[in-house]
C-alpha cells in the first residue's frame, strides 16, 4: 500500500555552499583521477579549464535534506544523474551551489510503490553564471 506523496517540501533549498576558489592542482587532479588526457583540461597553462563534469566532484554540507517525509526513511537508491553544463570552470573561480527539493513524485514497478526524489544543485560562478545544473535523483522504498 503506498502512502500519499507529501510535495510540499518541493522547491525548498536544503544546502547552499559557497567553495573556495578553484586550483588549477584540483582541476589537474580532478581530470588525472579519470585518466583524461586532452590539453585543456590536463595540461597547465593560460587556457586551463575544468572538465565538464568538474561540478560533480563538489560536496555541500547536507546530500538530503533534513526534513524529507519520514515513510521514506533514511535509505534509498541513486536512480542517475542528469547534468546541463554552463560556463568553464577556471582557476581562481569561486562556486557556489545552492541544493533544492526539485521534484518528488511516485511509481510503481512489478514489486511495488516507489518514491521518487529529485535533488536540484545549480553551481554558479562569482559572476553569477551558470556551471551546471544537476539532478540526482533517489529512490526510496
Amino acid at each position: 500500500m503506498s502512502v500519499p506523496v507529501d510535495r510540499s517540501i518541493v522547491g525548498q533549498e536544503f544546502d547552499r555552499t559557497t567553495f573556495p576558489p578553484v586550483t588549477a592542482d584540483e582541476i589537474l587532479a580532478y581530470a588525472a583521477a579519470y585518466g583524461e588526457t586532452d590539453a585543456r583540461w590536463s595540461r597547465p597553462g593560460p587556457d586551463l579549464a575544468a572538465p565538464p563534469t568538474f561540478s560533480f566532484s563538489l560536496r555541500g554540507s547536507h546530500f538530503m535534506p533534513k526534513n524529507l517525509p519520514t515513510h521514506l526513511g533514511r535509505h534509498a537508491f541513486d536512480a542517475g544523474k542528469d547534468i546541463e553544463i554552463g560556463v568553464a570552470v577556471r582557476p581562481g573561480d569561486v562556486l557556489t551551489a545552492v541544493s533544492t527539493v526539485h521534484d518528488i513524485y511516485e511509481k510503481t514497478g512489478r514489486t511495488g510503490a516507489m518514491t521518487f526524489v529529485v535533488f536540484r544543485t545549480a553551481v554558479t560562478n562569482e559572476r553569477d553564471e551558470s556551471v551546471a545544473v544537476i539532478d540526482q535523483k533517489m529512490m526510496f522504498r
